[in-house]
């Protein structure tokens, strides 16, 4: 694991900043916290003395089986994303390479230094397209899910600024002004206070840094809307998610629409 995410993270208990020596044995220096990891290749920052976090809709449990991590970015997140934002969109995200387009742009990796999140990683696509292109960057690919991650670290092994981190997007781990950019492809629509993580996006942004996110605007037929009630998945119109994140204190808000879904970026001043 590349050590240039020590001074970035904070510890989840104490909240003391760059609290971590050692990527292979970290223990907080201030509070004493051992963070215990599944995998190696995976540093886990969730507190495990207040409990595992809890699993409250249909898509958040099974976004912790093995199977659906394993089938999730050639079959499962498209067919998904047909079902409840239509063909337009659907075609987009068919093998990821139409949203990974404009994510990566939209972040501007050639104009600006990292390091770079990818908040709600899943296993490890956004995070690879990252790290080929800005390689001389940290990228961290954060997501609350072990299946999820164990993923991840099988498919990102080749890439050596690559870190792994379990964690709430709630409660991110990161110190203030940690990022330049942080990429939230397809998760906000699953969380349970979407305005709490804008407000911990923001403060581990610099100023001037880039929120590049993804998220369902509209249903494009009444399964759709069944199939999105049924798994407890929350919709955005445009408009008022434009107001939110100007409240939050974003600017310069601008979005691209992908039939029923929308990939919108917005600044931190």
């Amino acid at each position: 694991m590349d050590p240039a995410v020590l001074p970035i993270l904070a510890c989840p208990r104490c909240r003391a900043e760059a609290p971590f020596k050692n990527l292979r044995m970290p223990r907080c220096a201030s509070c004493g916290l051992e963070p215990v990891s599944h995998n190696a290749n995976v540093i886990d920052l969730i507190d495990v003395s207040v409990g595992e976090p809890t699993v409250a809709s249909t898509e958040q449990r099974l976004m912790e089986s093995e199977l659906v991590a394993r089938i999730y970015d050639r079959f499962w997140r498209p067919a998904f994303v047909r079902m409840l934002a239509g063909k337009g969109a659907g075609a987009a995200v068919g093998g990821l390479s139409g949203e990974l387009f404009i994510h990566k742009h939209g972040l501007s990796l050639d104009d600006r230094p990292g390091p770079w999140l990818d908040l709600s990683c899943g296993p490890g696509a956004f995070a690879r397209a990252l790290a080929a292109a800005a390689p001389g960057a940290l990228v961290v690919g954060l997501d609350i899910s072990r299946a999820m991650l164990d993923v991840a670290a099988q498919r990102t092994g080749g890439y050596t600024n690559v870190v792994l981190v379990r964690a709430d997007a709630h409660a991110l781990p990161f110190v203030d002004g940690a990022f330049g950019g942080v990429n939230n492809a397809g998760a906000l629509h699953a969380y349970d206070d979407p305005e709490v993580v804008f407000r911990e996006v923001r403060r581990v942004l610099r100023p001037g840094g880039l929120y590049v996110g993804s998220t369902f605007a509209e249903a494009p037929s009444l399964f759709g809307r069944l199939a999105a009630r049924a798994a407890g998945i929350r919709r955005f119109d445009p408009g008022e998610l434009r107001a939110w994140l100007g409240r939050i204190g974003f600017a310069d808000y601008e979005d691209v629409r992908l039939g029923g879904a929308l990939v919108f970026r917005v600044r931190r001043p």
